[in-house]
């Protein structure tokens, strides 16, 4: 996931929580322990997650054909 992807989605999380605690759906604990592990999960280093952009080598496995 891009960097400004998940930047898009921690601020739409905490919008989204400051929200529904704001409408009252959510009590002030809640809306902490939602708000408050989330800039550990944001910061998430890259090495965690697999690289897609790596080259991969395909052994395709024919062998030449021959004149016959």
């Amino acid at each position: 996931m891009t960097t400004w992807t998940r930047w898009v989605l921690w601020m739409v999380w905490l919008a989204a929580v400051g929200w529904l605690w704001f409408a009252g759906s959510l009590g002030t604990g809640a809306a902490l322990a939602a708000v408050l592990p989330s800039p550990l999960l944001f910061l998430l280093p890259g090495a965690v997650r697999r690289r897609r952009s790596s080259l991969q080598y395909v052994e395709m496995g024919k062998e030449p054909v021959g004149l016959l």
